[in-house]
């Protein structure tokens, strides 16, 4: 399968769900997710269904001053 992940396309096994991308990618945490450009919250990643051309950015909060 073939998703964008943070502007870079991979080509990753046949993940269906943002929960296994997640799994797999393992990202440090704090993280937030959005898949196509929406946010998708925590609590329904298993729910997330992603598919071939779909782009997944990962955040990672920083502190600034």
């Amino acid at each position: 399968m073939l998703v964008i992940v943070n502007g870079k396309t991979c080509l990753l096994p046949e993940l269906r769900t943002l929960d296994a991308l997640l799994r797999f990618l393992s990202p440090a945490v704090p993280f937030v997710v959005a898949c196509n450009e929406e946010l998708v919250p925590r609590g329904t990643y298993e729910e997330c269904v992603i598919s071939t051309g779909d782009r997944i950015d990962i955040v990672h909060p920083t502190a600034g001053g």
